[in-house]
């Protein structure tokens, strides 16, 4: 069996927000699951076909404006056996300005600390519930999680973080746990 490579450049940190795409003849709503630097995985049981290029709009946290950014599907995740997995089409962001690239970046820097501050908050033994929650109002996609559940999303999603010993940060890589 062939071994997994990953390709990405950037990790991709949880995101759960309402997107729209649009093609120029036919339009999706859906919901992201994840976004990095350089793109977005929305869920969908019919994706656009890979290489499709259009428009995705979406809002970033403390953003008063949605965020249009012109991208492309390339890939797909169609698993009918497994319901864990979810079902969707991963896009590229294509053409960035410098400023849509500053808030993406500025969008997973606040997210990376603020995962890092949650991974030493439920360190504790018996963790400061006002600290989680001030913590957990910018990390929604962490709201249904009980004390066990918080502990392992979070140490699992702060591993992403970590730069394997011996190898070179990845792309954008600013911290380490």
């Amino acid at each position: 069996m062939a071994q997994f490579i990953e390709r990405r450049k950037e990790y991709r940190l949880p995101f759960e927000d309402k997107i729209v795409f649009t093609d120029g003849k036919t339009s999706y709503t859906g919901y992201a699951l994840n976004i990095s630097r350089g793109g977005l995985f929305v869920t969908s049981l019919e994706p656009f076909p890979i290489e499709t290029k259009g428009t995705i709009a979406f809002f970033l946290p403390d953003q008063e404006r949605s965020l249009c950014f012109k991208a492309k599907v390339v890939h797909i995740v169609f698993d009918r056996q497994r319901c864990e997995v979810e079902n969707g089409m991963g896009f590229m962001f294509l053409d960035l300005t410098q400023e849509q690239r500053d808030l993406l970046d500025n969008h997973i820097r606040l997210d990376q600390q603020y995962y890092l501050d949650l991974k030493q908050i439920l360190a504790a033994e018996q963790p400061n519930p006002q600290e989680i929650a001030l913590r957990l109002k910018r990390l929604t996609s962490l709201h249904k999680q009980d004390l066990l559940g918080l502990r392992y999303r979070v140490n699992r999603i702060c591993t992403l973080f970590e730069t394997p010993a011996g190898e070179a940060p990845r792309a954008g890589q600013k911290l380490t746990a």
